[in-house]
């Protein structure tokens, strides 16, 4: 049987020499796991976990807001705009006064365009 300089024959002395974690468990007593190599915490205790990466890519999880996308879903905001004015125009609602107005500058852009 191998000498040790531990009570504990279970746990190698390198172990039971390793800086311990500097986590708290839920009683308020310090964890005495040892900690990750290069880490001041346990496996149990995110040792091993790097943490978020940097920088914006924290927020980033798709184009839905990115510049284009906005500057196309104002675009498709404003022909939607466009033809619920022509199907009041067609059902014959009545249109507001900033529906008129808008119906004029499309008028006008189009007799512009020719």
């Amino acid at each position: 049987m191998l000498e040790s300089s531990t009570d504990n024959p279970m746990q190698p002395e390198n172990l039971a020499n390793a800086p311990r974690c500097g986590a708290k468990t839920r009683s308020g007593k310090p964890c005495q796991s040892p900690a990750v190599r290069g880490r001041n915490r346990c496996r149990m205790h995110g040792g091993t976990n790097g943490g978020a990466p940097k920088g914006n890519r924290n927020a980033w999880k798709h184009g839905n807001r990115s510049a284009e996308a906005e500057s196309q879903l104002k675009t498709v905001k404003a022909i939607d705009r466009d033809l619920r004015l022509l199907v009041k125009i067609r059902t014959g609602i009545s249109l507001r006064s900033d529906e008129l107005d808008r119906l004029i500058e499309l008028s006008i852009g189009k007799i512009e365009s020719y």
